[in-house]
């Protein structure tokens, strides 16, 4: 995954930047993190002498996988992040300058908020 450059000029969009806009290497990710923690569950119901003859005991399998399966989460993680980030960063602010989360909401927007208080009759 190519992450997108760490210091975009803001205000703009910069389709020409080149960084990965897919969902599909943090998508891989997040299966295998599943896996993973699928794995340690079935291992936890198993018995200690179930792994006398294995090279490994049954609570370092179980680290091993929760190891890997955090490895992997922590790999979807920053996926997804880098992702979003290079689609902002190509497709630049949304139209009329409204960010959300930023700006104030436009004004046709006010009177949608719902009012739970007192009604006077």
């Amino acid at each position: 995954m190519t992450p997108p450059p760490s210091a975009p000029a803001p205000g703009f969009a910069r389709p020409h930047v080149d960084c990965t806009t897919s969902y599909l290497a943090p998508v891989l990710d997040s299966a295998f993190t599943a896996y993973q923690l699928a794995g340690v569950a079935y291992v936890s119901t198993l018995d200690d002498e179930r792994f006398r003859n294995y090279p490994i005991s049954r609570k370092a399998d179980m680290a091993v996988g929760v190891g890997f399966a955090a490895a992997f989460a922590g790999s979807a993680l920053y996926g997804y992040i880098s992702a979003a980030r290079c689609r902002r960063i190509q497709q630049g602010p949304p139209a009329g300058g409204y960010v959300p989360g930023v700006s104030e909401a436009p004004s046709h927007l006010h009177h949608a908020a719902i009012d739970f208080g007192p009604r006077s009759k």
